[in-house]
């Protein structure tokens, strides 16, 4: 490695943030540099692809057009705003900002999908109970929040955790291949 090269990134000046040198991809073998996270984006792209290929698909998971109707009854009643952090779409802290009325919902839930693409904060809906432990309540709205996809993501390690559910920690977290 060029220790010149190295030591330029590593300079810190007045304007520019220090930079770390970039490490290997934690895949056994990959060898692959990663500047952020631990895998490369090959090497999580794969682990993704067998974690989402052990969960179905989201239909068959009991996401049809009767659950998309909760969600957005759900986000409307809950203002579109997370239970627990209070985050908000963008669009619709602005207006309410300046005064004006919210956007039409079409707007906010095209922004939410963006964001969800661009892996930006977003909003889910999420049960307080799981429907496979309660299939009763899958469409009751009383058992269905709005939250932000950091706080969907907490919530969710912490139910894995008091249930002992490390491997799907670990698979999740892309820690061990499924």
């Amino acid at each position: 490695m060029d220790t010149r090269n190295l030591s330029r990134r590593m300079m810190t000046s007045p304007r520019s943030p220090r930079l770390l040198p970039h490490r290997s991809c934690s895949t056994p073998g990959c060898g692959n540099q990663v500047e952020h996270g631990s895998r490369c984006a090959a090497c999580a792209q794969r682990v993704q692809s067998v974690f989402d290929s052990h969960r179905g698909s989201p239909s068959q998971r009991g996401y049809d057009d009767a659950h998309r109707r909760l969600r957005l009854l759900c986000f409307k009643r809950d203002d579109w705003t997370c239970v627990d952090c209070g985050w908000q779409p963008q669009c619709l802290r602005e207006c309410r900002a300046i005064g004006i009325e919210d956007p039409p919902t079409e707007i906010i839930l095209d922004e939410l999908r963006r964001a969800k693409l661009r892996n930006q904060q977003h909003l889910h809906g999420e049960h307080e109970q799981r429907i496979d432990e309660r299939p009763d309540l899958r469409l009751s709205l009383d058992n269905y929040r709005t939250r932000c996809n950091v706080c969907h993501a907490a919530k969710t390690m912490r139910e894995l955790l008091r249930r002992g559910e490390a491997n799907s920690i670990a698979v999740a977290s892309g820690e061990i291949e499924g």
